[in-house]
């Protein structure tokens, strides 16, 4: 099973405000929903209070301290380490990957797991309160993952900003 974290980014990392992206990229949209449909996805629950409803077509699992929780259509966990496991280990998922959504704190207890981070990197600076772990200007900076291969997107948000597709795979992997 492969491990992604997927994510648009700002310039210094910036992961969105409020629960809302700062941006509006529709191409950025459809790669998220082409990528992960049919797959499994891994959310903290404030990112799945942002979505309002599982996403359809997917496996929807969600990370919580709240150890009453119940969402109907949805796995819940209490730990990152104990939904990775169980979706390795489970004969149903086999052959799919595994998607990890957000937020910036199930971004960062992911890394150790991650194989690979497929970034959209908007060259635009944005208000943010929750941001990309290791991310800043313009740069991802932890060692232990590569640029593999980045491509420009087709269409700028309704400010200008470019952006590219990117994947940055584990230097070990």
């Amino acid at each position: 099973m492969n491990i992604i974290a997927i994510a648009a980014v700002g310039r210094n990392g910036e992961l969105g405000i409020g629960g809302k992206l700062p941006w509006d990229l529709p191409e950025d949209m459809r790669f998220f929903r082409d990528s992960t449909r049919g797959q499994i996805v891994i959310m903290g629950r404030k990112t799945f209070d942002s979505l309002g409803k599982p996403l359809p077509k997917r496996e929807n699992a969600v990370i919580t301290r709240d150890r009453g929780l119940v969402i109907p259509g949805v796995k819940v966990f209490h730990d990152l380490e104990s939904a990775v496991r169980f979706y390795q280990k489970s004969q149903e998922f086999m052959g799919r990957d595994l998607f990890v959504i957000g937020g910036a704190e199930i971004y960062r207890l992911s890394l150790p797991f991650v194989r690979e981070l497929w970034l959209t990197e908007i060259d635009g600076d944005f208000v943010g309160d929750a941001f990309f772990p290791g991310y800043s200007e313009g740069c991802l900076n932890l060692p232990e993952f590569k640029k593999t291969s980045t491509r420009l997107g087709v269409e700028c948000d309704s400010a200008s900003h470019r952006y590219f597709f990117s994947v940055f795979r584990r230097a070990n992997s």
